[in-house]
């Protein structure tokens, strides 16, 4: 009686492992599918020009420098709440930093100043497009590159 009881909870840890495996990779997999759907809708933003947006990479300027996504103006998380880009409310902008809780605290600030239109990308080295980067004479280049 003992032994079958404990091959009926092996049979139930199995199935709850398998079933928790699963979970994990669709939920992975959603997330994937999310980060392609944002890199590829930011693309598009960036090859427009006919479309007001505002791309703010909310990390320090020195990071910002070594490498930021193309159009991106700087705004340091820290001058967030001093500086706003524009007056328009219902811009879109798309907020990203060096964390995800970064880029969602400082798109939680634009929120809260009014903005109706924010969206936060995350971290930055979920962008799978080109980096521009400011050289030493501040001219900036733009190089394929995948990972910051």
């Amino acid at each position: 009686m003992i032994q079958w009881i404990q091959y009926v909870i092996i049979i139930i840890a199995v199935g709850a492992l398998a079933f928790a495996a699963s979970v994990y990779r669709i939920r992975r997999n959603r997330e994937k599918q999310k980060n392609l759907s944002l890199n590829s809708t930011l693309q598009v933003l960036i090859n427009q020009d006919q479309y007001e947006y505002f791309l703010i990479d909310v990390r320090s300027e020195a990071e910002y420098k070594k490498g930021h996504i193309p159009t991106a103006i700087n705004v340091p998380y820290g001058h967030l709440g001093s500086f706003l880009p524009t007056d328009n409310l219902f811009t879109n902008m798309v907020v990203y930093g060096r964390s995800p809780l970064q880029s969602s605290r400082a798109a939680a600030i634009l929120s809260d100043s009014g903005y109706f239109n924010v969206t936060s990308f995350g971290p930055v080295f979920k962008w799978r497009g080109p980096v521009t980067r400011e050289s030493k004479d501040n001219k900036p280049s733009t190089k394929e590159k995948k990972i910051l």
